[in-house]
């Protein structure tokens, strides 16, 4: 199963001291590789600023690439300088939009998927906690669903290890089913980046 047919993702964050670049690897439900992404046009100046200004890091401009094991490019989630509320744009490797996932900020985390042309497609909703999100279809219907797991102390205190799972048991339409796949690295990206 790849990267747009399976239906668990295991999103994982590797294990760093220093995080400045964002790193993830994507696996399948059978813990097999299916992408990896990654900050590749990243410059020492902003590693050196994000390092120096790492309180303000999550409001700083992400382009994250999804790549194939092989390194074919498959996605860019790009999340924007923001102050408040990030829209986060997903496009294919040849720029065509595929959507936005846009942050309101609030007591429970939650996003709105949007189509290129900014209808609503879909929502997600966070737990007060941030560790569980439910995402649902423009009718409210359920289809998907995150969960940030849990390394334990060790790890949450002495590295910026961070695992989702993302589960999608139904064959969902496009831009849907891409916007849904990009969630996890987008909630990560958006909530916690500055947290680290």
């Amino acid at each position: 199963m790849d990267l747009f047919n399976s239906p668990v993702l295991l999103v994982e964050q590797p294990k760093r001291v220093l995080a400045v670049e964002s790193r993830y690897t994507v696996f399948n439900g059978q813990g097999q590789p299916v992408a990896t992404v990654g900050e590749p046009n990243l410059s020492g100046g902003k590693k050196a600023m994000r390092f120096m200004f790492s309180q303000y890091s999550g409001n700083t401009r992400h382009t994250l690439h999804v790549v194939r094991p092989d390194g074919m490019p498959m996605l860019i989630i790009d999340k924007p300088f923001a102050l408040v509320t990030p829209k986060v744009q997903i496009t294919w490797p040849n720029g065509q939009p595929i959507g936005a996932i846009q942050c309101h900020f609030g007591l429970r985390p939650r996003f709105t998927l949007l189509d290129p042309q900014d209808r609503q497609l879909g929502e997600i909703r966070g737990d007060f906690f941030a560790w569980d999100f439910t995402i649902t279809d423009w009718q409210g219907v359920e289809v998907a669903r995150v969960n940030k797991q849990w390394e334990g102390l060790a790890a949450a205190w002495f590295t910026t290890a961070d695992r989702y799972a993302v589960q999608i048991p139904y064959q969902l339409p496009d831009p849907l089913r891409t916007l849904v796949i990009s969630t996890a690295i987008t909630i990560d990206v958006v909530l916690r980046e500055n947290k680290k």
